[in-house]
């Protein structure tokens, strides 16, 4: 094993013990093993998922650490042939496959029959210190921490938006205004659609204005403002039984389901007869590509260093990992906002 630091015995995390029970403390750092190191972590991003299982749904197991949007440094590696990693910047594909089921077989890991996953069914992110696979590994230079640790919610973003089959000129409408329904929006803006994005409040609706979007805000007017709009591509990207019902209501093509749902979906008969009657294309999205043909990471690790996407301007608010209520508690809350950012290591460089 080779290390750059002297590695500690423990290191301080967010623990969820039970819902809504979420223990700031000192954990064992875990041995690494072969294929693995170790990585010092600098950022991670708090994700809509993350309120959900602290507050509601829980995670699979008590007690585990939460988080799977983070990068950070690599202070430790198991194996000699990985000494190269040693000091480099990387994120981290959450997803951990099992590689023998039929989807990993053709590199689908997003499909895995068995997989694991970091931050919901083993220790994730929010930690000082977490043993990660290298094959898991994004590396990255020319971006900071926090930067890198929406390289996760991007990816998923973008997977979402290849999903589509719009052209270059269509009108795209997203029913969402957090971080990832604005990502798709970007990437959707630069294969050429016009984007409509609808939303609930003034404040994020100027917002996605400033990025090129065209606001419409989403209430029961939404139907009679896109009646005379041709909307080729519906990202529904909330996930509770009014919006899903509102994305299959409208004019529309095709709907990309995004959303993780909040509840049990209740389809309006009508908008059921409208998939029949209009023989529409319905279209499920999770998670992101990670293959050697297929990686979405690849692409939107190229383009956040090539500063082609400025992810500075979704990080809405900082807080060290220590001020994990406060920051919990402003995501929680019903004011706009993007992404919020812990910082286990205390850095943003």
């Amino acid at each position: 094993m080779k290390t750059l630091i002297d590695i500690p015995q423990t290191g301080k995390a967010l623990n969820l013990k039970g819902i809504g029970n979420l223990v700031y403390e000192d954990i064992k750092v875990k041995n690494l093993t072969k294929g693995t190191v170790l990585l010092k972590i600098m950022a991670c991003g708090i994700c809509s998922s993350d309120i959900e299982r602290v507050f509601k749904n829980g995670t699979y197991h008590f007690p585990t650490v939460i988080g799977h949007e983070f990068s950070g440094q690599i202070v430790a590696v198991y194996d000699d042939e990985n000494e190269y990693l040693l000091g480099k910047k990387a994120s981290v594909f959450p997803l951990i496959p099992c590689n023998e089921c039929a989807a990993c077989k053709v590199e689908n890991y997003a499909l895995c029959n068995n997989y694991n996953y970091f931050g919901s069914r083993c220790d994730g992110g929010f930690s000082e210190y977490l043993v990660v696979p290298v094959w898991n590994l994004v590396l990255f230079d020319n971006l900071k921490y926090e930067e890198a640790a929406l390289l996760e919610p991007a990816a998923v973003g973008l997977h979402a938006t290849r999903k589509a089959h719009f052209n270059k000129g269509d009108n795209v409408l997203i029913i969402g205004t957090g971080t990832i329904g604005f990502l798709i929006g970007i990437f959707a803006l630069r294969m050429g659609a016009n984007v409509y994005m609808a939303g609930r409040r003034n404040e994020s609706l100027n917002y996605a204005k400033a990025y090129g979007f065209i606001p419409i805000m989403s209430n029961e007017n939404l139907l009679n403002e896109l009646t005379n709009i041709d909307i080729t591509s519906t990202f529904e990207v909330v996930g509770t039984n009014k919006s899903i019902n509102q994305a299959f209501s409208i004019p529309t093509k095709e709907v990309i389901l995004v959303g993780n749902p909040k509840e049990d979906v209740l389809l309006d008969k009508k908008n059921y007869w409208k998939i029949l009657r209009k023989e529409l294309n319905v279209i499920g999205s999770w998670n992101s590509s990670f293959g050697s043909n297929k990686n979405d990471w690849k692409d939107v690790i190229n383009l956040a260093m090539n500063r082609d996407i400025d992810f500075q301007k979704l990080i809405t608010k900082v807080y060290s990992m220590d001020q994990y209520e406060e920051a919990f508690e402003y995501v929680k809350n019903k004011d706009f906002k993007l992404k919020t950012i812990l910082l286990p290591g205390g850095s943003r460089k």
